[in-house]
């Protein structure tokens, strides 16, 4: 397979560039029109409160993602919009780097209707939207892969350069999330199952991106020892050490109910461009759907680096399924699909060509095809604009709880209320329920601290908040719409922080907050509670 200039571009490159932009901003503000929350596991404000300080860890995961979002908003506003901009800006430089590896790949004329399907799939769309330790693999496997075959290629002063690289985004990855350990075995596999790769390991290149690799991973490792491993034992956590069954067979279903909307619509385009030749046309088009459908899955031989950087992720992680590594968890699916539009179209191609084609490249139905899938792009775009104006209509006129949570106007009200008791105290940190604590340090003041819980308990302990029995304090803990809430008993979190309060010696008064979101957007408002309780500094 010959590799690419590094100074050539994939072609369509203005009009793939322009379909990336268009695509996540337009996903961006459907997303945050139909759903104006964050959501509703906590996870980005949990980023966000993790990104408060910098760290080479946390009780959970591994940092890059925090950093990146720490680093977003050191630029841009703290709003749910804003965050929803930075998850579509990660898909777009996914898919920047998806549209480089099919021309590293020589399926340069693949490429545009590569990062098309694959923005018809749901992780590059609605799952996306909530950035986390799974979505951010979306943006650094591509160009992990991309630096892999540059170094893999390129012998010299720039395939060393090229192994750097790799070595820097290879720890990008595990420092993003561990489950990418599962994608750089299956790179190291690939390279081994292709004889002319094979000559890569008698090179310096795969040993620099090791050690820049090691090197990457330094400061890491030295917090993890530092701190007694606990994103390791939280990923520990994760195995049971026996084999689930169910959870092996969801995961193996998973990713193709993940790209059936791409992966669908690709084999009937190349089916009904090939069935136009010759008579008997609906009958052959009959014939041809599922022989290709099972032909695009298929590898061309044991050496097909294509197939192989499709399959392989999913393929080491059912393995590890099988050995009782893991419980598979659907999101850890997320990533693996990058290659697939890749593969499908090449092997459509392969599959529609016949071998005494001759004439011009310009009226094959590769060609047709291509163009076809090109064409629907602004259309589909389109028509994800209705559905979001149509699902935001009804979410709002349904009174869904998701669409109606009022976070922002509650943090608001709460830091007005601290202000209006303790006017010469300013409120330095909050906490309680984790991470919906965060709210406030998001949407008020980021000079407020957001604590996991207690503030002299672990896992705050972990990243302490010094000083902070000579500040003013809030626990905050939700109670849910006001109706439901008026009923409940104390829910956990009060009597988590009840019991605090009483085994530090300070008082336990319990403050009600309700906030509701209002304006045109919200026709039928609906209000929620939060118990909060004031944490007086020490004497």
């Amino acid at each position: 397979m010959p590799a690419a200039p590094l100074s050539a571009q994939p072609s369509g490159q203005h009009s793939t560039r322009l379909l990336i932009v268009a695509y996540c901003l337009v996903w961006a503000l459907v997303h945050w029109f139909a759903y104006p929350n964050l959501d509703p596991y906590n996870d980005m404000l949990e980023n966000f409160a993790w990104g408060q300080t910098f760290e080479w860890g946390t009780f959970k995961h591994p940092p890059f993602f925090v950093w990146a979002v720490e680093l977003w908003f050191a630029a841009m506003p703290r709003s749910a919009l804003s965050y929803k901009l930075l998850s579509y800006v990660n898909v777009a430089i996914g898919l920047w780097g998806v549209a480089h590896l099919a021309r590293l790949l020589g399926l340069r004329k693949m490429a545009p209707s590569a990062v098309l399907l694959l923005m018809w799939t749901l992780p590059y769309t609605t799952l996306a939207a909530k950035f986390n330790a799974n979505a951010i693999l979306l943006s650094v496997w591509p160009w992990t892969a991309v630096a892999w075959l540059a170094s893999l290629r390129q012998s010299g002063r720039p395939g060393l350069t090229a192994s750097v690289w790799l070595g820097f985004l290879g720890a990008v990855c595990m420092l993003s999330k561990y489950y990418s350990g599962v994608f750089l075995f299956s790179l190291f596999v690939t390279a081994l199952l292709r004889r002319d790769m094979r000559r890569w390991f008698g090179s310096l290149r795969p040993y620099v991106a090791l050690l820049s690799l090691a090197v990457f991973l330094l400061p890491h490792a030295w917090w993890l020892w530092q701190h007694d491993y606990p994103t390791l034992r939280y990923a520990a956590d994760q195995g049971g050490g026996h084999v689930e069954w169910h959870f092996l067979l969801h995961f193996a279903l998973t990713p193709l109910l993940f790209v059936l909307l791409a992966w669908l619509p690709c084999v009937l385009v190349f089916a009904w461009q090939a069935s136009l030749a010759g008579p008997g046309r609906w009958l052959k088009l009959l014939r041809l759907i599922p022989r290709l459908a099972w032909r695009s899955w298929l590898p061309l031989h044991w050496q097909d680096t294509v197939f192989w950087l499709a399959a392989l992720p999913g393929a080491v992680t059912l393995l590890a399924g099988i050995a009782g590594m893991a419980e598979l968890s659907s999101p850890w699916a997320i990533p693996i699909i990058y290659a697939f539009p890749l593969l499908w179209l090449r092997n459509l191609e392969q599959a529609t060509t016949p071998t005494t084609a001759t004439g011009s490249d310009t009226d094959t139905p590769t060609t047709r095809s291509l163009q076809a899938l090109q064409g629907s792009a602004w259309p589909v775009l389109a028509g994800v604009l209705l559905v979001g104006l149509v699902l935001a209509v009804s979410q709002a006129s349904q009174g869904k709880r998701s669409y109606y949570e009022a976070n922002e106007v509650a943090a608001e009200r709460m830091v007005q209320g601290w202000q209006q008791r303790h006017p010469d105290l300013p409120l330095g940190w909050t906490g309680g329920e984790w991470a919906e604590n965060a709210m406030v340090a998001f949407f008020v003041s980021d000079q407020v601290r957001a604590l996991p819980g207690m503030p002299d308990e672990w896992p705050t302990t972990l990243a302490p908040h010094p000083g902070w029995e000579h500040q003013g304090g809030l626990m905050i803990c939700p109670r849910g719409p006001l109706k439901k809430a008026q009923v409940y008993e104390a829910s956990n979190c009060e009597v988590e922080v009840q019991e605090w309060l009483e085994k530090t010696g300070r008082p336990i008064r319990p403050l009600w907050v309700t906030a509701a979101r209002s304006g045109w957007r919200f026709p039928h408002p609906m209000e929620f509670a939060w118990v909060v309780y004031d944490v007086l500094p020490t004497p």
